[in-house]
């Protein structure tokens, strides 16, 4: 936000601050904050410059599976009120069917393309990990990535069929 006025300056972290849901928290020191306050911070801090599109790389990894679910739904929220696309990259699928509206499987390696485009149509009420729909969904990524995860392993298409699958 080079060459901006100061008093706009402060406007913009004010408003980001209070669309993250940390208003009154300007004064804390890094330290201070915990993990998820950290990830909002970053997130107003690349909203504050006014992006087209966020590109958005594991930004809950590190977090416990808590604080990590709390800032999937803040997430949700504030691209729902500020209305950007977001690049969300992850490993996690139930994460990617939570999230997203659609989700793109890569094909493994360094020059990684995309192998196809799965669709996420769920209701809210769908998206919960236990609902036939968001498990149909869940099995349409994960038979997409199978092969991609045994070139990635160095393993055969017949090794990863049959090893062990998460329930759902």
């Amino acid at each position: 936000m080079r060459g901006v006025p100061r008093a706009e300056r402060d406007r913009k972290a004010r408003h980001y601050l209070e669309l993250v849901g940390l208003e009154g928290q300007n004064h804390k020191h890094p330290s201070e904050l915990s993990g998820g306050m950290k990830q909002r911070i970053q997130i107003a801090r690349v909203l504050a410059n006014e992006p087209q599109m966020l590109l958005i790389d594991e930004p809950f990894a590190a977090l416990d599976a808590h604080t990590r679910a709390d800032m999937q739904r803040e997430l949700k929220r504030i691209c729902a009120s500020t209305r950007k696309t977001v690049l969300f990259i992850t490993h996690d699928i139930d994460e990617a069917i939570i999230l997203a509206d659609r989700i793109g499987v890569m094909h493994a390696g360094p020059a990684s393309r995309i192998k196809g485009i799965v669709p996420v149509t769920l209701g809210e009420a769908e998206r919960e990990r236990t609902h036939d729909r968001f498990v149909a969904v869940y099995r349409q990524v994960h038979e997409m990535i199978r092969d991609e995860v045994a070139i990635s392993l160095g393993r055969n298409r017949d090794e990863v069929a049959n090893s062990p699958k998460r329930a759902h």
